[in-house]
């Protein structure tokens, strides 16, 4: 397994979304029997929202690239039934037929791609 593989990131979110949740049944024990919140409670309420903020960039990221791959596999599809259809093989409509189909959803995950990358994007300065 690599660094990047699928199960091996899904295993290292599981694992950090069971220690936040212990830090949060933790911090709501200690908050029970607490006047109100101070400065370190506030500093990590920062922290956590800083590492909220970057796994949310990084999860937008994976989808802007899934979106991008699966539009480049769309299109070698495509392409794959053009050449058969050009070749005669099998029934010709139905692979022109496809490759259109194909085309059509390349399209769709590219513009799924743009949306995504807007979302990403700073806000505009006034």
């Amino acid at each position: 397994m690599t660094e990047n593989d699928p199960g091996r990131r899904a295993a290292a979110r599981a694992a950090e979304a069971a220690r936040r949740a212990r830090e949060l049944a933790e911090r709501r024990r200690a908050m029970a029997g607490s006047a109100g919140s101070g400065v370190d409670d506030a500093q990590q309420a920062q922290q956590r929202a800083a590492e909220a903020a970057d796994h949310a960039r990084v999860a937008l990221e994976r989808a802007i690239t899934g979106h991008e791959r699966a539009a480049q596999s769309h299109e070698a599809a495509a392409e794959a039934h053009d050449r058969a259809a050009e070749r005669g093989v099998g029934d010709s409509d139905e692979h022109r037929r496809r490759a259109a189909e194909h085309r059509r959803e390349a399209v769709a995950n590219r513009s799924a791609a743009a949306v995504d990358a807007r979302r990403g994007a700073p806000a505009p300065r006034p």
